[in-house]
């Protein structure tokens, strides 16, 4: 039988060095762990969007769905609240964070480790072109009801 969830993608988890909500970290402080999944699906698109005064713009919009049988590269999900505690060495889990402030990434394919010779600017230049979100909204836990994580952003 034939799926859907044929596309991989790469979620980068920010680790601030600080923690400051909702201001940003300082530049160089942050570290960024990385989960490669197999077995999901990832579209992208633009809308348009009206202002109340009638003026019109274009949007980038993108979604990911993540079903909880997917290859998650041996990690297991928890969420932002748990990984957030979670000691810094810990590489074992992954999660999706929808901070304004401190975005998770996700992209389309399998992406390089965010370093300090590659850095997420570098990512979001080479990924810009609709193959990378900023997550906005998570629907589902992977557990109960759908089995699944329904991600959206820009």
């Amino acid at each position: 039988m034939r799926t859907i969830y044929r596309d991989t993608v790469t979620v980068y988890n920010r680790r601030p060095a600080a923690v400051r909500p909702p201001f940003p970290p300082p530049a160089g402080e942050t570290r960024w762990d990385r989960t490669v999944i197999k077995g999901a699906l990832f579209g992208s698109g633009r809308r348009i969007r009206e202002t109340p005064e009638g003026a019109s713009f274009g949007e980038q919009s993108a979604s990911v769905t993540i079903p909880a049988g997917s290859d998650q590269g041996g990690k297991t999900y928890v969420g932002p609240a748990v990984y957030a505690g979670l000691p810094e060495g810990d590489r074992p889990h992954w999660t999706i964070r929808t901070d304004k402030a401190n975005p998770d990434l996700i992209i389309l394919g399998e992406g390089p480790e965010i370093s300090g010779s590659y850095t997420a600017a570098d990512l979001e230049r080479e990924y810009g072109d609709g193959r990378l979100m900023r997550p906005q909204a998570v629907r589902g836990d992977g557990k109960r009801g759908l089995p699944q994580w329904k991600v959206t952003g820009a």
